[in-house]
């Protein structure tokens, strides 16, 4: 799932396991149907184009191709497949996806470009009516505007649409252990490693617990995680800080985002509590 620190995880595995030569794979979706629906959604009439940059979107739907024929290639060697895969508070997430597309995709016309100049105000404002539409289920004309819709809806889907479809795993059939820090699955067909994003900061009370699953998963001590990837090293990141800062929802909008069965899954009802309390007007 895009925008949970996957290159974070990436880089921690090629750092632990160097001395094996391993190299990771990193996508964010896998699925040939998954990615023939995004592709069809990006290749709209010109009318609808409002991405500026597609070179990113093609490199994720190649990238997601490759990672598929390698664990097909994997499968018929017997090879084990071992998955890092993470969830992150979906309010928290939705605000890195929308300064991340503005960073690296650009909206054409719309001051979500890193070619023109960004306000908060017109963040936030476009992110609220992003999660109407996402809370509505209603697909946006633009090409800009429905990636931003899809990545941030994901939540609900990804785990179902993508682990669920390559490995036959329901990581809802499956406890989230809040004192392992994470969410182990073995089956035939993968090994698979379940993270929640806000259990890495080493200040966070699950991040040692964490660092230790992830040792007993990769076979190899795992003794931090890097910086990777954050929104604190792009040019939009005042912006963000900003964002972060201002944002807020309507409470008939955060409970329904937070009620899904994927967030009641990973975290708390005290987590939840909290995570609404922080995003609420």
């Amino acid at each position: 799932m895009g925008k949970v620190a996957s290159h974070t995880w990436c880089e921690t595995v090629r750092q632990v396991l160097r001395r094996e030569g391993a190299q990771p794979i990193h996508c964010h979706f896998m699925m040939p149907a998954t990615r023939e629906h995004i592709a069809a959604a990006l290749n709209a009439p010109s009318g609808c184009q409002t991405i500026a940059n597609m070179l990113v979107a093609k490199s994720t739907l190649r990238d997601g191709a490759s990672a598929w024929a390698r664990v097909q290639s994997a499968r018929e060697g017997n090879e084990t497949v071992r998955v890092i895969s993470g969830i992150r508070e979906p309010v928290s997430r939705s605000i890195s996806i929308i300064t991340f597309l503005a960073d690296f995709y650009g909206h054409v016309d719309r001051p979500l470009n890193p070619r023109v100049p960004m306000t908060p105000e017109y963040v936030i404002e476009s992110l609220r009516e992003n999660w109407r539409r996402v809370l509505d289920r209603q697909e946006p004309r633009g090409t800009f505007e429905w990636l931003l819709w899809y990545l941030t809806g994901a939540y609900r889907t990804w785990f179902e649409e993508e682990l669920g479809a390559a490995f036959g795993i329901d990581v809802l059939q499956t406890e989230f252990s809040r004192e392992k820090a994470s969410q182990r699955i073995t089956t035939p067909a993968a090994d698979v490693l379940i993270y929640r994003v806000e259990d890495m900061p080493p200040t966070a009370p699950g991040y040692m617990t964490l660092l230790a699953q992830a040792s007993s998963f990769l076979g190899a001590p795992v003794r931090d995680v890097p910086v990777v990837n954050t929104s604190s090293t792009r040019r939009s990141r005042e912006i963000s800080a900003a964002v972060r800062q201002r944002f807020s929802l309507p409470e008939h909008m955060l409970a329904p985002i937070y009620d899904d069965p994927v967030i009641r899954h990973f975290y708390t009802a005290d987590e939840i509590s909290t995570f609404q309390a922080r995003w609420r007007d």
